[in-house]
This record gives structure tokens, sequence and C-alpha cells, in this order.
């Protein structure tokens, strides 16, 4: 074979891949996944490179619009006929609106006229491989806007960005079997709305198979049981909606801490388990260091002012040639955690046998 047939045969292949991936995504039912920082850092990046309050990256099934990733904005679904991508939606193409007071579409959204009484709003179509489009990237702002030159191609870009992600890798593989084995409503049983995360129920699912994946080809697992110090008395002293935005926002902080492959979950009101792959104590242990370095180097900003908070995390290990149970790792991660309580807080302990 000649090197142009050789390029032409690869050429054809990463094609053939590009189009396999578009259809996986297009046949995956997005809804009740849980975050990954992947998405969550192009909306970050949008709410500042545009100065924007509010970023999305949404996809549609039947009449429903999932937000895969929102910055600015406590929400996870929406029904297509009141959302404000309507015309991105049918036509395919970006739409920029200065003013939705003033858009015969939009005027009378109740999004636009009730909270978060949205005024600005500019979507990027997200499309599959047969162009259809399934989803949108949007900015919005509440007061109109006249943006400049630079805005619109900057919308764009991200979208693109957007769009590149959603037809890369996707969950991990522990996540990405949960969310094809499970049906809509069994895996809406298994996520947590506030955090957006799998909740214990869920947690203990993948920790079951993650488990079971270890002990077969005798690889390494690590737990972490993280709890957030002193949250009853955030919840005192500024009342139970602004101990939602913290948990959110630390739950956000700690999926942007760990890697692709591991999992977080919601284990129950303030605490969280993380589950780590294929990894040895101390890279486990750097991983946790980071989850309390990224909460106690970050105030929550909220309603109800700033917030500083600080993480207790233990840690548990299933080594090469154990025999334990889910609830064994557990139970020592949970013992490692009163030793951080107890030691003071805002630390990470390692559980041994």
């Amino acid at each position: 074979m000649s090197k142009d047939e050789e390029e032409s045969a690869l050429s054809r292949t990463l094609a053939s891949t590009a189009t396999l991936k578009l259809a996986k995504l297009h046949s995956l039912d997005p809804f009740y996944t849980p975050l990954e920082e992947r998405y969550e850092r192009i909306t970050r990046l949008a709410r500042r490179a545009l100065s924007v309050p509010i970023a999305a990256i949404t996809i549609v099934k039947d009449d429903r619009q999932w937000f895969k990733s929102v910055a600015g904005w406590d929400i996870t679904e929406l029904p297509v006929a009141t959302s404000l991508c309507g015309e991105v939606l049918k036509s395919g193409k970006a739409v920029i609106v200065k003013d939705t007071l003033k858009n015969l579409d939009l005027m009378n959204n109740p999004l636009v006229l009730r909270e978060p009484k949205i005024r600005f709003y500019a979507g990027y179509p997200i499309n599959d491989s047969d162009g259809k489009t399934i989803g949108t990237f949007c900015v919005m702002g509440m007061k109109p806007r006249t943006p400049d030159s630079d805005f619109g191609p900057t919308v764009a870009d991200l979208g693109e960005l957007a769009q590149r992600e959603l037809f890369s890798v996707e969950l991990s593989n522990a996540q990405s079997a949960l969310v094809a084995k499970l049906g809509e409503a069994r895996r809406q049983a298994m996520f947590d709305p506030l955090t957006r995360l799998w909740n214990r129920r869920g947690g203990m699912d993948l920790l079951d198979k993650a488990l079971n994946d270890a002990l077969k080809h005798d690889h390494t697992l690590g737990i972490c049981l993280a709890d957030i110090d002193n949250f009853k008395h955030v919840n005192d002293q500024y009342g139970h909606q602004v101990g939602d935005e913290v948990l959110a926002r630390v739950a956000r902080k700690i999926v942007g801490s760990v890697r692709p492959q591991d999992s977080v979950c919601r284990y129950g009101g303030d605490e969280f388990l993380v589950i780590v792959h294929d990894i040895g104590e101390k890279d486990c242990a750097e991983i946790a260091e980071r989850m309390c370095d990224g909460i106690r180097s970050s105030p929550v900003r909220t309603r109800g002012g700033t917030v500083r908070a600080t993480l207790s995390i233990g840690i548990a290990m299933r080594n090469r040639g154990d025999g334990l149970t889910p609830h064994g790792l557990i139970e020592k991660a949970d013992q490692a955690l009163y030793n951080s309580k107890r030691a003071g807080r805002d630390r990470v302990s390692t559980g041994r046998s």
C-alpha cells in the first residue's frame, strides 16, 4: 500500500470512529448523569471570558432540556417549551438576543418575567453527525446588553469546544456502565439533584462494581469519605438555603480535584464518597489533600454572604491480596474520617487494618 493509500485509509478509520462516537452520544440518555469537570471548566471559562452571570451546556431529549453543566444558576432541567433556547434548537443557528423584553418570542417567557429574570441571551447549536441540533451552548444575563464584535466568535468557539468534549470520551468506565445499564427512572433514583452527583445508592452500586473489578484483576482501589467541617453551624448561622449553596459548591470543587476516571457521590447530608481507581495510598492521599486545599482556598460566595468551608477526609485502601467488602472498606474510611475530626479537622487521615 502506498503512503497516500495508507493516509487515506487512516482518514477513513478516524472518520468512522468519529461517526460512531457521535452516534453513541446521540443514543446515550444524558439525563441524570453526574457532574464532569471537563464541562464545568467550559462554563466557568465562559462566565469569565464573556462577563456573563450564567453559562450552560445543554442536551435536549424529547420535550426536555437537560443542563449537562451550568454555572451561575441552580437548575438541572427544563421543559423545552419554556426554554430560552427554542430558536437555536429550531434553526440550528447561533442566536443573540440583546433584550428579551423586546423579543416577541421571549418577552412572555416565565424565565424572563419571573426569576431569574433573564434579559440577555446568546446561544450556539450543538449538532450530531447528521447535522441535527441536539443541544446548545448558551450564556445569559439579567441586564440588556449590546455585545462587542468579539462576543459572537467567542460564543462560537466555546460552543465548538463543548461539542468536541461531548464527542470525545464519555464518562469514566464504571459510571458509563452504570448509565448504560439503567433506565432513566432508575438512574434518577440514584441521582442527587442538589449536588448533581450520584447519591448514596448510586455510590454503593459503583463501589460494589469497582471492588469486584479490583478483586477480579487484583488491582488497588482507594476510597475517600469527605465531610464538611462544622456544617451544622453553617445551616444554623446562614439558613438551609445557603447551606445548600455550600453543598453544591463543595461538590463542584471535589469533582474538579479528582481524575476523570474517579467517581464522586453524595454519601449523605454533608458527606461525600470518592472512589479512586487503581491507585496507591500515596497518590490517593495526594488527591485527598488536593480536595482539602481546593475547598480551603475557595470561600463560597452565597446570597447570605461569603462562607469559608473546610473538609475532613478519611481514606481506606484495597491493596493487592485484600478481600475487603464494600462495607468493610467504608468502615475503615469512616474510622479514618473520625480520626481527622478528632485531630482538629481540615486534614486527611488514612485507615489501616
